[in-house]
Protein backbone atom coordinates (compact mmCIF):
# COMPACT_ATOMS: atom_id res chain seq x y z
CA UNK A 1 0.00 0.00 0.00
CA UNK A 2 1.19 3.29 -0.76
CA UNK A 3 3.12 5.47 1.88
CA UNK A 4 0.59 7.88 1.46
CA UNK A 5 -2.99 5.83 2.07
CA UNK A 6 -4.01 5.55 5.87
CA UNK A 7 -6.84 3.28 4.78
CA UNK A 8 -8.02 1.01 1.90
CA UNK A 9 -11.16 -0.75 1.29
CA UNK A 10 -10.94 -3.58 -1.42
CA UNK A 11 -14.46 -5.28 -2.39
CA UNK A 12 -15.47 -5.72 1.32
CA UNK A 13 -18.10 -7.50 2.22
CA UNK A 14 -19.94 -8.79 5.30
CA UNK A 15 -22.57 -11.62 5.33
CA UNK A 16 -24.73 -12.52 8.13
CA UNK A 17 -26.51 -15.90 8.68
CA UNK A 18 -30.16 -15.24 9.84
CA UNK A 19 -32.09 -18.16 11.46
CA UNK A 20 -35.60 -18.10 11.33
CA UNK A 21 -36.00 -20.78 14.41
CA UNK A 22 -33.22 -21.69 17.09
CA UNK A 23 -33.57 -25.59 16.06
CA UNK A 24 -32.35 -24.12 12.28
CA UNK A 25 -28.75 -23.12 13.51
CA UNK A 26 -28.04 -26.69 14.96
CA UNK A 27 -29.51 -28.36 12.04
CA UNK A 28 -27.00 -25.90 9.57
CA UNK A 29 -24.31 -27.43 12.04
CA UNK A 30 -25.25 -31.46 11.57
CA UNK A 31 -26.64 -31.71 8.54
CA UNK A 32 -24.89 -30.41 5.42
CA UNK A 33 -22.40 -32.72 6.81
CA UNK A 34 -24.65 -35.93 6.76
CA UNK A 35 -26.60 -35.08 3.36
CA UNK A 36 -23.18 -34.44 1.40
CA UNK A 37 -21.41 -37.76 3.01
CA UNK A 38 -24.71 -39.28 1.64
CA UNK A 39 -24.06 -37.72 -1.71
CA UNK A 40 -26.75 -34.90 -1.29
CA UNK A 41 -27.03 -31.34 -2.23
CA UNK A 42 -26.21 -29.99 1.13
CA UNK A 43 -29.52 -27.66 2.17
CA UNK A 44 -29.50 -24.40 3.56
CA UNK A 45 -31.25 -23.64 6.93
CA UNK A 46 -30.47 -20.15 6.78
CA UNK A 47 -31.59 -16.66 5.23
CA UNK A 48 -28.35 -14.40 4.01
CA UNK A 49 -28.13 -10.85 5.38
CA UNK A 50 -25.58 -9.16 3.30
CA UNK A 51 -24.89 -5.69 5.93
CA UNK A 52 -22.05 -4.82 3.51
CA UNK A 53 -21.63 -5.60 -0.30
CA UNK A 54 -18.42 -4.92 -2.68
CA UNK A 55 -17.32 -1.75 -0.96
CA UNK A 56 -14.11 -0.14 -1.77
CA UNK A 57 -12.16 3.19 -1.25
CA UNK A 58 -9.20 5.07 0.02
CA UNK A 59 -8.75 7.33 2.63
CA UNK A 60 -5.69 9.33 2.46
CA UNK A 61 -3.26 10.59 5.12
CA UNK A 62 -4.35 13.52 6.85
CA UNK A 63 -7.93 13.24 4.99
CA UNK A 64 -11.64 13.51 6.96
CA UNK A 65 -13.61 11.64 5.46
CA UNK A 66 -17.65 11.44 6.30
CA UNK A 67 -20.06 8.46 6.22
CA UNK A 68 -23.43 9.13 5.72
CA UNK A 69 -26.54 6.64 5.27
CA UNK A 70 -29.90 5.70 7.04
CA UNK A 71 -30.23 3.74 9.63
CA UNK A 72 -29.58 0.08 8.62
CA UNK A 73 -27.46 1.25 5.23
CA UNK A 74 -24.08 -0.51 6.77
CA UNK A 75 -22.20 2.12 8.14
CA UNK A 76 -21.10 1.18 11.76
CA UNK A 77 -20.45 -1.99 10.39
CA UNK A 78 -18.04 -1.01 8.17
CA UNK A 79 -16.28 1.24 10.98
CA UNK A 80 -16.09 -2.15 13.20
CA UNK A 81 -14.45 -3.66 9.73
CA UNK A 82 -11.57 -1.26 9.83
CA UNK A 83 -11.05 -1.64 13.00
CA UNK A 84 -11.15 -5.38 13.38
CA UNK A 85 -13.85 -6.39 15.70
CA UNK A 86 -15.25 -7.94 12.85
CA UNK A 87 -14.31 -10.06 10.68
CA UNK A 88 -14.73 -9.76 6.75
CA UNK A 89 -16.58 -12.36 4.67
CA UNK A 90 -14.65 -11.51 1.77
CA UNK A 91 -12.54 -8.44 0.81
CA UNK A 92 -9.58 -6.67 2.26
CA UNK A 93 -9.20 -3.96 4.69
CA UNK A 94 -5.61 -1.95 4.79
CA UNK A 95 -4.69 0.41 7.32
CA UNK A 96 -1.88 2.46 7.92
CA UNK A 97 -1.30 3.80 11.54
CA UNK A 98 -1.96 3.72 15.03
CA UNK A 99 -6.35 3.78 15.08
CA UNK A 100 -8.36 4.86 18.12
CA UNK A 101 -11.91 4.14 17.49
CA UNK A 102 -14.93 5.47 19.10
CA UNK A 103 -17.88 2.98 18.02
CA UNK A 104 -20.79 2.34 20.33
CA UNK A 105 -21.39 3.28 23.37
CA UNK A 106 -18.67 1.98 25.73
CA UNK A 107 -17.32 -0.81 23.13
CA UNK A 108 -13.83 -1.50 24.74
CA UNK A 109 -14.27 -0.76 28.27
CA UNK A 110 -14.96 -3.64 30.92
CA UNK A 111 -18.03 -2.44 33.00
CA UNK A 112 -16.46 -4.10 36.27
CA UNK A 113 -13.27 -1.91 36.05
CA UNK A 114 -12.64 1.72 37.10
CA UNK A 115 -11.86 4.20 34.61
CA UNK A 116 -8.80 4.15 35.79
CA UNK A 117 -8.05 0.97 35.04
CA UNK A 118 -9.73 1.12 31.72
CA UNK A 119 -7.82 3.91 30.54
CA UNK A 120 -4.66 2.26 31.61
CA UNK A 121 -6.24 -1.22 29.43
CA UNK A 122 -7.48 0.70 26.38
CA UNK A 123 -3.69 2.15 26.19
CA UNK A 124 -2.01 -1.02 26.57
CA UNK A 125 -3.92 -2.14 23.71
CA UNK A 126 -3.43 0.78 21.59
CA UNK A 127 0.55 0.05 22.26
CA UNK A 128 1.58 2.17 24.97
CA UNK A 129 3.58 1.45 27.39
CA UNK A 130 3.30 2.01 31.30
CA UNK A 131 5.09 5.16 31.39
CA UNK A 132 3.36 6.39 28.40
CA UNK A 133 -0.01 6.02 29.98
CA UNK A 134 1.60 7.68 33.59
CA UNK A 135 2.46 10.85 31.43
CA UNK A 136 -0.90 11.15 29.65
CA UNK A 137 -3.51 10.11 32.70
CA UNK A 138 -3.71 13.57 34.63
CA UNK A 139 -4.66 15.02 30.92
CA UNK A 140 -6.93 12.00 30.36
CA UNK A 141 -8.90 12.90 33.27
CA UNK A 142 -9.04 16.26 33.16
CA UNK A 143 -10.46 16.14 29.58
CA UNK A 144 -12.66 13.42 30.63
CA UNK A 145 -13.99 15.96 33.72
CA UNK A 146 -15.78 13.01 35.86
CA UNK A 147 -14.22 14.15 38.93
CA UNK A 148 -14.52 10.85 41.68
CA UNK A 149 -15.96 8.55 39.08
CA UNK A 150 -12.33 7.44 37.60
CA UNK A 151 -11.87 5.45 40.59
CA UNK A 152 -15.46 3.87 40.05
CA UNK A 153 -16.43 1.01 37.75
CA UNK A 154 -17.55 2.02 34.36
CA UNK A 155 -20.82 -0.01 35.29
CA UNK A 156 -22.10 2.96 37.24
CA UNK A 157 -21.42 5.56 34.69
CA UNK A 158 -24.46 7.63 32.55
CA UNK A 159 -23.96 7.42 28.97
CA UNK A 160 -22.62 10.72 28.78
CA UNK A 161 -19.83 9.73 31.28
CA UNK A 162 -19.12 7.04 28.97
CA UNK A 163 -18.62 9.13 26.08
CA UNK A 164 -16.38 11.79 27.87
CA UNK A 165 -13.65 9.14 28.97
CA UNK A 166 -13.67 7.01 25.78
CA UNK A 167 -13.45 10.39 23.82
CA UNK A 168 -10.63 11.44 26.06
CA UNK A 169 -8.65 8.18 25.67
CA UNK A 170 -8.94 8.17 21.72
CA UNK A 171 -7.58 12.02 21.58
CA UNK A 172 -5.19 11.57 24.19
CA UNK A 173 -3.43 8.18 22.76
CA UNK A 174 -1.78 10.21 19.65
CA UNK A 175 -3.82 8.40 16.98
CA UNK A 176 -2.82 8.61 13.18
CA UNK A 177 -6.57 7.25 12.12
CA UNK A 178 -9.31 8.07 14.88
CA UNK A 179 -12.74 6.67 13.95
CA UNK A 180 -16.14 7.98 15.31
CA UNK A 181 -18.98 6.65 15.41
CA UNK A 182 -21.98 9.29 16.33
CA UNK A 183 -19.59 9.63 19.63
CA UNK A 184 -20.55 13.20 19.74
CA UNK A 185 -23.94 12.82 20.29
CA UNK A 186 -24.20 11.51 23.43
CA UNK A 187 -22.92 14.38 26.22
CA UNK A 188 -23.92 17.81 26.91
CA UNK A 189 -23.27 20.81 25.23
CA UNK A 190 -20.26 21.50 26.45
CA UNK A 191 -18.62 18.52 26.13
CA UNK A 192 -19.60 18.57 22.39
CA UNK A 193 -18.30 21.51 21.71
CA UNK A 194 -14.55 21.07 23.85
CA UNK A 195 -14.53 16.97 21.45
CA UNK A 196 -15.33 19.02 18.33
CA UNK A 197 -12.59 21.65 19.34
CA UNK A 198 -10.06 18.24 19.98
CA UNK A 199 -11.10 17.19 16.56
CA UNK A 200 -10.29 20.06 14.75
CA UNK A 201 -7.05 20.57 16.35
CA UNK A 202 -6.46 16.79 15.71
CA UNK A 203 -7.37 16.78 11.94
CA UNK A 204 -5.05 20.23 11.68
CA UNK A 205 -2.04 18.00 13.37
CA UNK A 206 -2.21 15.76 10.38
CA UNK A 207 -4.73 12.33 12.00
CA UNK A 208 -6.83 10.85 9.43
CA UNK A 209 -10.48 10.99 10.77
CA UNK A 210 -13.28 8.58 9.40
CA UNK A 211 -16.29 10.52 11.11
CA UNK A 212 -20.11 8.45 10.70
CA UNK A 213 -22.60 11.02 11.90
CA UNK A 214 -26.82 11.85 11.04
CA UNK A 215 -25.57 15.39 11.33
CA UNK A 216 -25.61 16.46 8.07
CA UNK A 217 -24.06 20.00 8.75
CA UNK A 218 -21.10 18.29 10.70
CA UNK A 219 -19.81 16.65 7.59
CA UNK A 220 -20.04 19.69 5.68
CA UNK A 221 -17.92 21.54 8.21
CA UNK A 222 -15.39 18.59 9.25
CA UNK A 223 -14.86 16.63 6.21
CA UNK A 224 -13.87 17.28 2.71
CA UNK A 225 -15.20 13.78 1.33
CA UNK A 226 -18.05 12.00 2.12
CA UNK A 227 -19.25 8.23 1.35
CA UNK A 228 -22.96 7.57 0.80
CA UNK A 229 -23.57 3.91 2.02
CA UNK A 230 -27.03 2.84 0.64
CA UNK A 231 -28.35 -0.98 1.45
CA UNK A 232 -24.61 -1.99 2.29
CA UNK A 233 -23.46 -0.66 -1.02
CA UNK A 234 -21.27 2.74 -2.16
CA UNK A 235 -23.99 4.82 -3.64
CA UNK A 236 -21.65 7.88 -4.11
CA UNK A 237 -18.15 9.03 -2.83
CA UNK A 238 -17.12 12.08 -3.64
CA UNK A 239 -17.06 16.42 -2.40
CA UNK A 240 -18.57 16.11 1.11
CA UNK A 241 -20.82 19.70 0.19
CA UNK A 242 -22.09 17.54 -2.90
CA UNK A 243 -22.96 13.88 -1.35
CA UNK A 244 -24.82 15.73 1.33
CA UNK A 245 -27.01 17.82 -1.16
CA UNK A 246 -28.03 14.86 -2.58
CA UNK A 247 -28.16 12.64 0.33
CA UNK A 248 -30.57 15.22 1.50
CA UNK A 249 -32.54 15.70 -1.86
CA UNK A 250 -32.84 12.04 -1.81
CA UNK A 251 -34.19 11.97 1.84
CA UNK A 252 -36.83 14.82 1.17
CA UNK A 253 -38.08 12.90 -1.70
CA UNK A 254 -38.81 9.86 0.76
CA UNK A 255 -40.22 12.19 3.45
CA UNK A 256 -42.33 13.66 0.27
CA UNK A 257 -43.36 9.73 -0.45
CA UNK A 258 -44.09 8.93 3.18
CA UNK A 259 -46.13 12.09 3.83
CA UNK A 260 -49.05 11.96 0.81
CA UNK A 261 -49.02 8.49 1.67
CA UNK A 262 -50.57 9.22 4.81
CA UNK A 263 -52.58 12.51 4.14
CA UNK A 264 -55.99 12.36 2.73
CA UNK A 265 -56.74 16.16 2.23
CA UNK A 266 -55.72 16.91 -0.82
CA UNK A 267 -57.79 17.30 -3.19
CA UNK A 268 -57.68 15.51 -6.50
CA UNK A 269 -55.44 18.32 -8.67
CA UNK A 270 -53.15 18.69 -6.34
CA UNK A 271 -52.63 14.49 -5.12
CA UNK A 272 -51.80 14.18 -9.19
CA UNK A 273 -49.40 16.66 -9.33
CA UNK A 274 -47.53 15.48 -6.28
CA UNK A 275 -47.93 11.81 -6.91
CA UNK A 276 -46.22 13.00 -10.81
CA UNK A 277 -43.58 14.97 -9.01
CA UNK A 278 -42.41 12.21 -7.20
CA UNK A 279 -42.09 9.73 -9.77
CA UNK A 280 -39.96 11.97 -11.78
CA UNK A 281 -37.72 11.85 -8.73
CA UNK A 282 -36.92 8.09 -9.81
CA UNK A 283 -35.73 8.86 -12.68
CA UNK A 284 -32.65 10.45 -11.43
CA UNK A 285 -29.08 10.36 -13.09
CA UNK A 286 -27.00 9.78 -10.10
CA UNK A 287 -23.80 10.60 -12.28
CA UNK A 288 -25.89 13.82 -12.95
CA UNK A 289 -24.75 17.53 -11.21
CA UNK A 290 -27.64 17.88 -9.07
CA UNK A 291 -27.31 21.15 -6.93
CA UNK A 292 -30.39 21.12 -6.60
CA UNK A 293 -34.30 19.45 -6.73
CA UNK A 294 -36.07 21.27 -9.51
CA UNK A 295 -40.01 20.24 -9.89
CA UNK A 296 -41.07 23.59 -12.22
CA UNK A 297 -41.98 20.87 -15.32
CA UNK A 298 -44.38 19.65 -13.08
CA UNK A 299 -47.10 22.53 -13.38
CA UNK A 300 -47.22 23.52 -9.85
CA UNK A 301 -45.13 26.33 -9.61
CA UNK A 302 -42.38 28.15 -11.07
CA UNK A 303 -39.26 29.61 -9.40
CA UNK A 304 -38.88 32.32 -11.98
CA UNK A 305 -35.90 34.71 -10.17
CA UNK A 306 -33.84 34.68 -7.17
CA UNK A 307 -31.98 37.92 -7.01
CA UNK A 308 -29.96 39.25 -3.74
CA UNK A 309 -30.90 43.11 -3.44
CA UNK A 310 -28.45 45.90 -1.75
CA UNK A 311 -30.07 48.77 0.42
CA UNK A 312 -31.20 50.39 -2.61
CA UNK A 313 -33.47 47.57 -3.75
CA UNK A 314 -30.42 46.89 -6.61
CA UNK A 315 -29.51 43.44 -7.95
CA UNK A 316 -25.95 42.47 -6.42
CA UNK A 317 -23.52 39.87 -5.76
CA UNK A 318 -21.76 42.51 -2.84
CA UNK A 319 -23.05 43.55 0.32
CA UNK A 320 -21.22 45.16 2.99
CA UNK A 321 -21.40 44.19 6.29
CA UNK A 322 -23.95 45.90 8.11
CA UNK A 323 -25.85 47.05 5.27
CA UNK A 324 -29.04 46.47 4.85
CA UNK A 325 -29.86 43.98 2.13
CA UNK A 326 -33.11 41.65 0.68
CA UNK A 327 -33.70 38.51 -0.91
CA UNK A 328 -36.14 38.81 -3.54
CA UNK A 329 -38.11 35.62 -4.85
CA UNK A 330 -40.65 35.87 -7.83
CA UNK A 331 -42.98 33.01 -8.69
CA UNK A 332 -45.34 31.91 -10.89
CA UNK A 333 -48.33 29.30 -9.67
CA UNK A 334 -49.60 26.76 -12.36
CA UNK A 335 -51.81 25.03 -10.06
CA UNK A 336 -54.05 25.01 -7.34
CA UNK A 337 -51.80 24.75 -4.53
CA UNK A 338 -52.77 25.03 -0.40
CA UNK A 339 -50.22 26.17 2.66
CA UNK A 340 -47.96 27.14 0.31
CA UNK A 341 -44.24 27.96 2.33
CA UNK A 342 -41.21 29.79 0.71
CA UNK A 343 -37.91 29.73 3.06
CA UNK A 344 -34.20 30.44 2.41
CA UNK A 345 -31.16 29.08 3.84
CA UNK A 346 -28.19 30.96 3.82
CA UNK A 347 -25.08 28.72 3.63
CA UNK A 348 -21.08 29.93 3.90
CA UNK A 349 -18.49 27.79 1.37
CA UNK A 350 -18.35 24.66 3.02
CA UNK A 351 -22.23 24.28 2.86
CA UNK A 352 -22.68 25.03 6.55
CA UNK A 353 -26.24 26.44 7.27
CA UNK A 354 -25.78 29.67 9.06
CA UNK A 355 -29.33 31.41 9.06
CA UNK A 356 -32.78 31.32 7.11
CA UNK A 357 -36.21 32.21 7.25
CA UNK A 358 -39.88 31.03 5.41
CA UNK A 359 -43.16 32.23 5.44
CA UNK A 360 -44.40 29.28 7.34
CA UNK A 361 -41.89 29.77 10.40
CA UNK A 362 -42.57 33.49 10.03
CA UNK A 363 -46.13 33.43 10.13
CA UNK A 364 -47.05 29.86 11.08
CA UNK A 365 -49.56 29.51 8.17
CA UNK A 366 -48.50 29.11 4.26
CA UNK A 367 -50.25 30.88 1.16
CA UNK A 368 -53.43 29.51 -0.98
CA UNK A 369 -52.90 29.98 -4.14
CA UNK A 370 -54.47 29.38 -7.51
CA UNK A 371 -53.20 29.06 -11.36
CA UNK A 372 -52.04 32.18 -13.08
CA UNK A 373 -51.15 33.90 -9.09
CA UNK A 374 -48.02 36.15 -9.88
CA UNK A 375 -46.29 36.11 -6.23
CA UNK A 376 -43.05 37.83 -5.18
CA UNK A 377 -41.73 37.00 -1.75
CA UNK A 378 -39.28 39.88 0.02
CA UNK A 379 -36.83 38.45 3.12
CA UNK A 380 -35.74 41.61 4.14
CA UNK A 381 -32.59 42.00 7.50
CA UNK A 382 -29.16 43.36 8.20
CA UNK A 383 -25.89 41.68 6.90
CA UNK A 384 -24.03 40.11 9.99
CA UNK A 385 -21.60 37.46 8.40
CA UNK A 386 -18.21 37.54 8.05
CA UNK A 387 -17.16 40.29 5.60
CA UNK A 388 -14.53 39.18 2.98
CA UNK A 389 -16.04 35.45 2.48
CA UNK A 390 -18.81 34.16 -0.28
CA UNK A 391 -22.09 32.70 0.90
CA UNK A 392 -25.00 30.64 -0.83
CA UNK A 393 -29.08 31.05 -0.76
CA UNK A 394 -30.90 28.13 -1.06
CA UNK A 395 -34.66 28.32 -1.71
CA UNK A 396 -37.24 25.87 -1.22
CA UNK A 397 -40.81 25.18 -1.75
CA UNK A 398 -43.15 23.68 0.97
CA UNK A 399 -46.52 22.61 1.42
CA UNK A 400 -47.12 21.96 5.08
CA UNK A 401 -50.01 23.21 7.19
CA UNK A 402 -48.69 21.81 10.66
CA UNK A 403 -46.58 23.34 13.18
CA UNK A 404 -44.36 19.83 14.07
CA UNK A 405 -43.95 20.01 9.88
CA UNK A 406 -45.14 16.39 10.24
CA UNK A 407 -47.55 17.08 7.04
CA UNK A 408 -44.56 19.25 5.32
CA UNK A 409 -44.06 18.25 1.63
CA UNK A 410 -40.99 19.21 -0.42
CA UNK A 411 -41.87 21.02 -3.74
CA UNK A 412 -39.12 22.89 -5.46
CA UNK A 413 -35.67 23.05 -3.95
CA UNK A 414 -32.52 24.51 -5.10
CA UNK A 415 -29.19 24.39 -3.19
CA UNK A 416 -27.32 27.25 -4.49
CA UNK A 417 -30.45 29.68 -6.29
CA UNK A 418 -27.69 32.66 -5.33
CA UNK A 419 -24.42 33.57 -4.87
CA UNK A 420 -22.51 36.36 -2.92
CA UNK A 421 -19.97 38.14 -1.66
CA UNK A 422 -19.50 40.04 1.94
CA UNK A 423 -17.42 43.42 1.63
CA UNK A 424 -15.77 43.59 5.45
CA UNK A 425 -16.26 46.74 6.78
CA UNK A 426 -13.25 49.19 8.22
CA UNK A 427 -13.32 48.09 11.66
CA UNK A 428 -10.35 45.37 11.39
CA UNK A 429 -10.76 41.74 11.00
CA UNK A 430 -13.33 40.04 12.32
CA UNK A 431 -12.59 36.22 13.53
CA UNK A 432 -16.25 34.76 13.87
CA UNK A 433 -18.85 34.07 12.14
CA UNK A 434 -21.22 36.79 12.88
CA UNK A 435 -21.27 40.55 13.65
CA UNK A 436 -23.79 41.26 16.37
CA UNK A 437 -24.27 43.58 17.87
CA UNK A 438 -24.20 43.83 21.61
CA UNK A 439 -24.64 46.65 24.58
CA UNK A 440 -21.75 46.85 26.72
CA UNK A 441 -21.86 47.95 30.23
CA UNK A 442 -19.08 48.06 32.21
CA UNK A 443 -19.60 48.53 36.32
CA UNK A 444 -16.79 49.10 38.97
Amino acid sequence: MSSDIAIRVTNLSKCYQIYDKPQDRLKQFILPRLQRLAGRQPKQYYREFWALKDVSFEVKKGETIGIIGRNGSGKSTLLQLICGTLTPTSGTVETNGRIAALLELGSGFNPEFTGRENVYMNGALLGLSQEEIDARFDDIAAFADIGDFIEQPVKTYSSGMFARLAFAVAVHVDPQILIVDEALSVGDGWFQHKSMARMRKLMEGGTTVLFVSHSIDAVRSLCQRAVWLENGAVKLIGDSNDITNRYMNDVFIEHNRLVMASISEFSKNETENLEMLSASDDQEDDNAVLPSINLDNYNIVTVRDVSVLNSHGLVTDKIRQGEPFSISISLLVNSTIRDLSVGILIKDQFGLELTGESIFNKYRKGLNCKPGDQIKVIFRSKMILRGGQSYSVAVRLNKVSKWDRSDNILLFCNEIAAVFDVVADSDGPMWFKFKQDFEVDIHG
